[in-house]
């Protein structure tokens, strides 16, 4: 009998994809919009992102025993609902590439600037065919590993940084208005929860005491973005109004400051590693997605081949950090867009459906 997912070790997965848009994705987008005032985006962009949340929420309880490429098949019909799968599996297969991309470039940029992108962009992905081949009970089982390990780093940054902030470097506060940290606030909330949507592929009677679920699911949410608004408040605090529009990695310059006893340095390297760990569930949790609607037998040559289309895709796409960059800008958030309206639409016929 399959091992059925408890709610610790799919929260542990939720939080992990919720924390590893901070590794450069949603912090450079709503500085880019909002400045200073980041921070504001940041409050904005978690109270609206509980609207996609619970509308994932309700569409995994639907046909709580079946995953959603077969409810999307149930709704619309076997025509249509393939189609809406096959909408998603590309769309989710350029989420991926973006995460691998952005995960890949973090590495070269800021521990081996002499490596060719092209090589930790393989290993990182090989890592990844290596999990989806052991399925998505291993991965959320690993995740609640790669949790506890972050949050011990998180509160040993929080230690080292809580002595860096300065609360001019804030000013001024709201400047031009609220029409930026408003926009901010939109894109961040895109760019936090539509990654979440891929584990609604899940079906609830997979996990352990599925009633609670939702609760769990909400409480992790709360902590995360929790979290993640403490990281762009002390990221802005330090760093200053200026400061902050120079780096694509903001945080991650912020935790340069840290010193402990006064002789300890450099260790930002070493509390990185949240990134690096919460990006690698991220990055696979989409494929699962892909390769259960393509087949749901463990394929091993179909995982390797969408391992493949992410390699290629990131390396031919994205030809170097500043193309990326304008991706994040201009392509990206409409990406993300298109995954909310898909599931905009499968959420309104789920209702009506539920209702017939």
């Amino acid at each position: 009998m399959k091992e059925k997912i408890n709610n610790l070790e799919l929260s542990s997965t939720i939080f992990l994809i919720l924390f590893s848009c901070t590794i450069g994705i949603a912090p450079y987008t709503t500085i880019k919009i909002a400045g200073i005032n980041a921070y504001i985006g940041v409050i904005i962009g978690s109270i609206i992102g509980l609207v996609p949340l619970l509308m994932f929420i309700y569409i995994s309880n639907y046909e709580i025993d079946k995953p959603l490429y077969i409810k999307t098949k149930i709704i619309f019909g076997k025509v249509l609902g393939t189609i809406i799968n096959i909408i998603l599996i590309i769309l989710y297969l350029i989420l991926a590439t973006t995460i691998l991309f952005n995960t890949s470039n973090f590495i070269i940029s800021q521990y081996l600037t002499d490596t060719p992108i092209i090589l930790v962009t393989i290993i990182f992905a090989l890592t990844g065919y290596h999990a989806i081949n052991k399925g998505i009970n291993t991965i959320t089982k690993t995740s609640l590993i790669y949790t506890i390990i972050i949050i011990i780093l998180f509160i040993l940054a929080t230690i080292g940084l809580i002595p860096e902030i300065e609360l001019d470097n804030l000013k001024p506060i709201l400047e031009y208005g609220i029409n930026k940290p408003f926009i901010a606030g939109l894109t961040y909330s895109l760019i936090l929860t539509i990654p979440i949507s891929s584990l609604v592929t899940i079906p609830k009677s997979n996990i352990d005491n599925y009633q609670k679920t939702t609760k769990y699911i909400i409480i992790t949410y709360l902590i995360t973005t929790i979290m993640v608004f403490f990281m762009s408040f002390v990221t802005s605090a330090c760093l200053g109004k200026y400061l902050l529009l120079q780096y694509q990695y903001p945080v991650y310059i912020t935790l340069k400051r840290i010193s402990i006893f006064g002789f300890i340095d450099r260790i930002e390297n070493f509390l990185s590693i949240e990134w690096i760990l919460s990006s690698f569930i991220a990055y696979t949790i989409p494929l699962c997605y892909i390769k259960d609607t393509i087949t749901n037998k463990n394929n091993k040559i179909i995982n390797l081949i969408i391992i493949i289309i992410t390699i290629v895709l990131s390396i031919n796409i994205f030809k170097n950090n500043t193309s990326f960059n304008y991706y994040l800008d201009s392509i990206y958030p409409y990406i993300l867009l298109s995954l909310l309206i898909v599931f905009i639409i499968i959420f309104i016929f789920t209702c009506i459906k539920k209702k017939k």
